[in-house]
């Protein structure tokens, strides 16, 4: 992995050269937090299996969210995709194609920690359809087919990652780190670019995150 530091916003823009269209990027606030997925990220006595504590958490899920559905979900990837989308631990890492979008994720909280942009240039992405769950043994990356408005708005994108290989880390991947004091001049020009809770949130709390913002409420 390739590691950079940048001071500006133009920095910012000048390691975007050569990125190509089809490169997942992610922000993260603070810079010590790796490629990881939520279902990793910590244990649980009850159920230290992950693999176990996923089909416990999803059974539950699955059972309660019907009501709240307008579709059902037709394969596990998609009932994984709803679920990651609405904050459930999953083995989905978020990604956008949106370097911005990255951007924003990086400096809206914890503006007292450096944050980071990765960049990963991916080799190909698989079909839905295609991508075997249980028997996976890589990260592949994938287009959601059950997209919502947030993950449109957002164009996100997911990498899977199996529980023989819960963190990505290779040559492939650029880590930009954001310093913590430029965090807050970068949001300001990520607001006036359009990139803001308004846009990438595009319901009602995302629009009441945005007018706090913009009117100082803390």
């Amino acid at each position: 992995m390739k590691i950079v530091k940048i001071e500006t916003f133009y920095d910012f823009q000048e390691q975007m050269n050569g990125v190509k269209q089809s490169c997942l990027c992610r922000g993260v606030a603070d810079a010590s937090y790796d490629l990881t997925p939520s279902l990793f990220r910590r244990s649980v006595p009850l159920h230290s299996d992950p693999d176990l504590l996923e089909s416990h958490m999803m059974w539950l899920f699955k059972t309660h969210a019907k009501a709240h559905l307008q579709r059902i979900p037709e394969s596990e990837l998609e009932w994984l995709t709803i679920a990651r989308h609405h904050g459930l631990p999953t083995r989905l890492l978020d990604w956008s194609l949106s370097p911005l979008v990255a951007c924003f994720f990086a400096v809206k909280d914890m503006i007292d920690h450096d944050g980071a942009v990765y960049i990963y240039d991916i080799d190909g992405f698989e079909k839905e359809e295609d991508v075997k769950i249980k028997s996976l043994k890589r990260i592949v990356a994938f287009f959601p087919s059950h997209a919502t408005r947030r993950v449109a708005a957002q164009s996100g994108m997911f990498t899977l990652h199996p529980t023989s290989r819960k963190t990505l880390d290779n040559k492939k991947i650029k880590k930009i780190i954001i310093p913590s004091n430029v965090k807050t001049n970068f949001l300001k020009l990520l607001v006036k670019f359009g990139i803001h809770h308004g846009t990438l949130f595009p319901d009602l709390d995302g629009l009441s995150n945005y007018i706090k913002y913009i009117q100082k409420f803390r």
